[in-house]
């Protein structure tokens, strides 16, 4: 275990993690050492509130997407936000979640590969879990059900339906409807519903596309309800990545659908957020759903990065100790917040003339203005875009309170 520090993993083996309520430890008062990755818990309980309310108000399921955070320790609190079951990607992480107490898990991906049928197998067997596939060919389907009809188990699959140049997935009703067709007739498969992923489309006007190819989407899934197509128990539709899922929650909404049918959203960045692609995501949502906007609150950006000033070599340019081993830097570079300096009573806030300019593999170079007290070991604080790329760099996140106090660690199995 380690926040990526080794002074860090020493005081953990020494005090376990057991004692951490008693450690007093302060990322201002230098507890810990830098660069670290740290989840306010004030944003943590709100965004899982926020998201929960939004999900009750239209009449939606929520599976949250595991792989986000992959930390077994907030998948609980989103089961116990109200969550009807978690999203994860590949077998592995299924056995993470499994091993941790998550007892429904729909895997957003297809089921490939003998050891990775296994994994699932012996989860099936040997555990209570609800388990949920996609599958998108008549190849991979026949191999799934001759494996585990010689294992005596019984698969739940979700056609996966694609759009050209996306994903995975097929491509068209008649594609889906053959496929399902081939489900029906096999003895160790049951189709329980229809999966996509409207993330992937683009184009001059993404949200009227989407809205189209959700309708679509509905109005196959009649079709194949009609035909007899799905096994016995609730009829699933699910999508939704975290930026179009107002879309896909409000095309889907229980109010237009049969009963017994249910829909699951997957959004997974929702409850760590961001102040980059997924706060525009969120602003763009806002504007286009009422329903979102009548909802106290709002999502709020819940990671941060703190770490020190290395060096201050040339006016307006300093050093600074994180880089692409810590943070995320795809869809952006993270943003200098606050800065503080050993002995202040508090942290200063700074302005967009503070900004990151390039960053290497531990280092971050730093723009600021020249006349400004910057000085080696002082320390400055950063939020991130695409919280997936940073949370996977670290095995162990610290939750803070509102003062920095470290109140929880969390582990992180990627």
């Amino acid at each position: 275990m380690n926040i990526v520090s080794a002074n860090l993993h020493l005081s953990l083996a020494s005090k376990g993690i057991g004692d951490i309520q008693h450690t007093g430890w302060n990322i201002l008062a230098e507890d810990i050492s830098l660069p670290v990755a740290v989840l306010k818990q004030s944003a943590l309980q709100n965004n899982l509130e926020w998201m929960a309310n939004y999900a009750n108000q239209v009449g939606v399921k929520l599976a949250p997407h595991g792989k986000t955070s992959m930390a077994p320790a907030l998948f609980k609190a989103q089961m116990a936000a109200g969550a009807w079951g978690m999203t994860l990607a590949t077998a592995p992480q299924v056995a993470a979640a499994c091993e941790q107490g998550i007892e429904r898990v729909l895997m957003a991906n297809q089921l490939v590969g003998k050891r990775n049928f296994e994994i699932i197998a012996q989860l099936l067997s040997t555990t209570t879990l609800e388990f949920y596939c996609f599958v998108d060919s008549m190849a991979n389907v026949t191999r799934l059900n001759q494996f585990f009809a010689k294992q005596g188990l019984t698969l739940n699959v979700l056609i996966e339906v694609g759009v050209e140049s996306g994903r995975c997935g097929v491509r068209g009703d008649q594609q889906a409807l053959a496929l399902a067709e081939h489900v029906k007739a096999l003895s160790n498969v049951k189709l329980r519903g229809v999966a996509f992923y409207e993330g992937v489309i683009r184009g001059d006007d993404p949200a009227h596309t989407i809205r189209h190819f959700v309708e679509n989407i509905k109005q196959l899934t009649h079709l194949m309800a009609e035909r007899q197509l799905f096994a016995e128990g609730d009829i699933i539709i699910s999508g939704a990545g975290s930026a179009w899922y107002d879309i896909v929650a409000e095309q889907l909404s229980s109010s237009t659908l049969p009963a017994g049918w249910l829909v699951v959203i997957r959004p997974g960045c929702y409850v760590i957020h961001d102040t980059g692609i997924y706060q525009s995501a969120q602003q763009q949502l806002r504007e286009r759903s009422n329903l979102a906007c009548e909802i106290s609150g709002d999502l709020i950006s819940s990671l941060e990065i703190w770490a020190y000033v290395q060096s201050v070599p040339e006016p307006g340019m300093a050093i600074i100790g994180f880089g692409k081993r810590d943070a995320a830097f795809d869809a952006g570079l993270p943003t200098p917040e606050c800065h503080f300096r050993p002995g202040w009573q508090h942290t200063v806030c700074i302005n967009e003339q503070w900004q990151l300019t390039k960053i290497m593999d531990q280092h971050a170079m730093l723009s600021f203005p020249p006349d400004s007290d910057l000085q080696p070991g002082d320390i400055m604080n950063f939020s991130t875009s695409h919280p997936c790329l940073t949370l996977d760099k670290w095995r162990t996140l610290a939750i803070v309170d509102d003062n920095l106090n470290v109140i929880d660690l969390i582990e992180t199995q990627f």
